[in-house]
């Protein structure tokens, strides 16, 4: 399987985290709230540094347009620590960028081409902001769309968004608002593979198993941020997706999109915690075996680059 990274496409990630920030320079987070300001390359080493010692592979970093991804600062990282970094391309919450953006504008086959350059030419350093595209090597590998709670993105973003996933075999990465919208993202959206993240926030064992049978990869991040709740229900969710014989549609990341979330900023839980103490605590209830895929066959097969 062929994976996209920043660096050049792969063959292996090794353990993967499969929802992750290391950059977030500007745009909507950072203007209203400086906690979410993460610009410095120095302590992205420091916190994947970190993480790579306990055997950290990979991570999808979810940064989409207009927040200031960062593709030349994702590259560096990835030169320095080795990290396989996964980039998207698209788009969080349409409220987060102002009335005359393009993509209030645009009509669908316009924004599908601007997101198949991202992947196949190379990733715009400032985000597609224009006029003028400064291309970078960097591709993106996946496309971001996100859902509001209890809201679906419009309809052009969704058609845009599909077509562009069908031109160029990326994945579909999703934000699901308070884990909801799963089934009606999957139903708009019509394509092979769609991973919806933050599903873990709606910890229904009953809606997340309907989920995983249709063929979703679930994006679970809450282990460590304990104010959604104690990793217990996590791991509650990962026995019954098992118990079930679905953990194959199972991934971990953490979404550590905060400055407070980092201990090289002075915060925590970071990078380490999912490996360090979550890991472990799935060994201890006997789903050793699940989270090992989630973090490495599950994570390949759900980003893998699939042509024809």
């Amino acid at each position: 399987m062929t994976v996209r990274t920043v660096l050049g496409d792969v063959e292996e990630l090794g353990v993967t985290y499969a929802h992750e920030h290391l950059f977030m320079t500007g745009g909507w987070p950072v203007r209203n709230e400086p906690d979410y300001r993460l610009d410095s390359l120095e302590a992205a080493v420091a916190e994947v540094t970190a993480a790579r010692r306990h055997g950290l592979g990979a991570v999808v970093e979810m940064t989409p347009l207009g927040f200031g991804r960062g593709p030349r600062l994702m590259r560096a990282l990835s030169e320095r620590t080795g990290l396989h970094v996964v980039a998207v391309t698209g788009f969080h919450k349409s409220t987060y960028y102002s009335d005359a953006h393009w993509l209030h504008h645009y009509d669908a086959d316009e924004i599908a081409g601007l997101l198949v350059s991202e992947i196949e030419e190379g990733m715009d350093e400032l985000g597609l902001v224009g006029p003028i595209v400064r291309r970078s090597p960097a591709r993106a590998g996946a496309i971001k769309l996100a859902a509001g709670y209890h809201r679906l993105p419009h309809g052009r973003l969704i058609s845009a968004v599909a077509q562009a996933a069908r031109r160029t075999g990326a994945p579909v990465v999703t934000h699901c608002d308070k884990g909801t919208m799963g089934h009606e993202l999957l139903d708009a959206l019509d394509v092979d593979r769609v991973v919806l993240g933050h599903i873990d926030h709606n910890p229904d064992p009953g809606y997340l198993v309907s989920l995983a049978e249709r063929g979703a990869y679930l994006a679970f991040d809450r282990p460590g941020r304990i104010k959604y709740g104690p990793d217990s229900d996590v791991v509650a969710l990962v026995e019954a997706l098992a118990e079930k014989g679905l953990g194959h549609r199972l991934l971990f990341g953490m979404d550590l999109a905060r400055r407070s979330y980092w201990p090289s900023l002075g915060g925590g839980p970071g990078l380490t915690y999912l490996l360090d103490r979550f890991v472990p605590r799935l060994e201890a209830a006997g789903l050793g075996e699940v989270a090992r895929a989630a973090l490495t066959g599950n994570a390949a097969a759900a980003f893998a680059i699939r042509r024809g």
